[in-house]
C-alpha cells in the first residue's frame, strides 16, 4: 500500500547519470481495453520525443538505450503480464533499466495519464493522492464486541475484530442485592478490560502506520468511556464520533466517516495556510512566491512546503550542484 515513507524512499532513487521513466495510467476503464490504447499513444509520443532529447540534451548511447529499454519493459508488462484487479483504478511504474530499478504500484484511485523521463522519479501525483485521501482508522466499540477499521487511499478494510470474554458470574449470595452488585462490578471490570485491549490494539496500529486521524464509533456512553483510555497522542488524532454499531457494514461506515475526514482535511489545510500567513506577515519564517520558496529550499530551511494543485512553472535544475 502507498505510504508517505514509500514516497520518500522513491524520491531518493534518482540518478545523475541515467534517466528515470515515470508512468501513471488510469485503468478504471480497463474492461474496454482503453488504457492499452492510451499507453501505446503515450509511448509513441515519448519515443518521438526521445529523438529530440538525444540532440537537445546530448544523451549518451547508454542513456538512450536505458530509456528505450524502459519503454519496452513497461509496454510488455502492461500489455502481457499485468493482471487487473477490480479494486485497481490506476497504476504507477518507475523504471531505470541502466540501474536495474523497477517499481510498480497498484493504486485504488484514478490518476491522470502521464509519461515522463527525467533524472528524478515524478512523485507529485502520489503525494497528491495521499493528500486527497488521508489514512485514518475507525474504532467501533460496545460492551460485548469491537472492531478496528482501516481507511487508506479511500479503501476501507477491517483491521481487527474483538469479542469481550464471557462475563464473570457472581458467586451465590443469600442476599439478592449483594449478588446484583457483585455481578455489576464483574460486568464493569470485564467491559473495562475489553476496552483497554481494543485501545492497545489501536495504539499498535498507530505506532506501525502513518495514520493521520482517528474516528470513534458506538453508543455515546461507551465512546466517552473508551476515549478516556486512549493515550494523549491518540486523542490528539481524534476528529469526531459516529453512532455506529461494530457489526455495521464497512461501506456504511465509510459513508458516515468520510464527511468527518473531509472536514478534518479542510481544517488541516486552513491551519497550515493561516500559520504560513501569520509567519509571513509578522517577519517570521514564512515566505510566499516561487523565488523566495526556491531560495529557502536551497538553504535547506523548509519544514512545510505548500503547493497549489496543478501549479507549474518553467525552469531547470543543475544536477551537479542541484541549483533550481
Amino acid at each position: 500500500m502507498l505510504t508517505q515513507k514509500r514516497i520518500e524512499q522513491l524520491s531518493k532513487m534518482g540518478s545523475k547519470d541515467y534517466y528515470m521513466t515515470s508512468l501513471y495510467l488510469n485503468i478504471a476503464q480497463s474492461k474496454n481495453g482503453e488504457f492499452k490504447i492510451v499507453l501505446k499513444d503515450l509511448l509513441k509520443e515519448r519515443r518521438l520525443g526521445l529523438e529530440h532529447m538525444k540532440i537537445q540534451k546530448q544523451l549518451s548511447r547508454e542513456q538512450s538505450q536505458s530509456l528505450e529499454q524502459d519503454f519496452i519493459k513497461i509496454e510488455n508488462f502492461l500489455l502481457r503480464d499485468y493482471v487487473h484487479r477490480d479494486a485497481s483504478k490506476g497504476v504507477a511504474i518507475f523504471s531505470c533499466s541502466a540501474s536495474q530499478f523497477w517499481e510498480f504500484l497498484d493504486l485504488p484511485q484514478s490518476v491522470p495519464n502521464y509519461l515522463n523521463a527525467d533524472f528524478d522519479p515524478s512523485i507529485r501525483t502520489l503525494s497528491e493522492l495521499l493528500s486527497d485521501h488521508r489514512h485514518y482508522a475507525v474504532a467501533l466499540i460496545d460492551q460485548t464486541k469491537a472492531k478496528i477499521i482501516d481507511v487508506n487511499l479511500g479503501v476501507i478494510k477491517e483491521h481487527g475484530s474483538f469479542e469481550n470474554p464471557t462475563m464473570t458470574k457472581g458467586k451465590s449470595s443469600s442476599k439478592e442485592g449483594d449478588k446484583e452488585r457483585h455481578e455489576e462490578r464483574a460486568q464493569t471490570d470485564s467491559t473495562s478490560k475489553h476496552f483497554k485491549h481494543v485501545a492497545l490494539e489501536l495504539e499498535k496500529l498507530y505506532d506501525h502506520s502513518d495514520l493521520m486521524w482517528i474516528v470513534l464509533g458506538g453508543r455515546k456512553n461507551y465512546i466517552s468511556q473508551f476515549e478516556s483510555m486512549l493515550s494523549g497522542p491518540l486523542r490528539k488524532k481524534l476528529i469526531g464520533h459516529v453512532v455506529v454499531a461494530p457489526d455495521t457494514k464497512l461501506e456504511d461506515v465509510l459513508v458516515k466517516t468520510n464527511s468527518l475526514a473531509k472536514r478534518a482535511e479542510a481544517k488541516h489545510e486552513k491551519d497550515i495556510i493561516d500559520q504560513l500567513r501569520g509567519e509571513s506577515s509578522h517577519g517570521g519564517k514564512g515566505v510566499f512566491g516561487l523565488q523566495p520558496t526556491l531560495h529557502a529550499l536551497r538553504k535547506g530551511g523548509v519544514e512545510t512546503l505548500v503547493v497549489t494543485k496543478g501549479f507549474s512553472a518553467e525552469g531547470f535544475i543543475c544536477h551537479k550542484c542541484l541549483f533550481i
